[in-house]
């Protein structure tokens, strides 16, 4: 993930786009709308590894925990088709 950053600040600084039509043109790509949604992607995996780990270290008691972890799963999977909606109409 720090990798996708790192390159995508150096693209981003090389060529800002200073529009809505240039950013559409710029996720237009298929490398990075594809790169992108990897990124956004594992990201959400990375917090739901790191929210699961948190509840079911903190909360001892199962029924608690399993409507925590419920709460946090739908959450990040709002999340993601949040994320792919708005890839897929920009990027089209």
């Amino acid at each position: 993930m720090m990798l996708f950053v790192f390159c995508f600040a150096v693209y981003f600084a090389a060529n800002t786009p200073a529009s809505y039509p240039e950013w559409r043109a710029m996720m237009a790509n298929s490398f990075i709308a594809i790169t992108t949604t990897l990124f956004f992607l594992s990201l959400l995996t990375h917090a739901w590894v790191g929210m699961r780990d948190v509840i079911m270290d903190y909360l001892h008691v199962d029924s608690i925990r399993l409507a925590f972890l419920t709460v946090v799963g739908f959450a990040l999977l709002g999340a993601a088709i949040w994320v792919m909606k708005i890839l897929l109409t920009v990027s089209i």
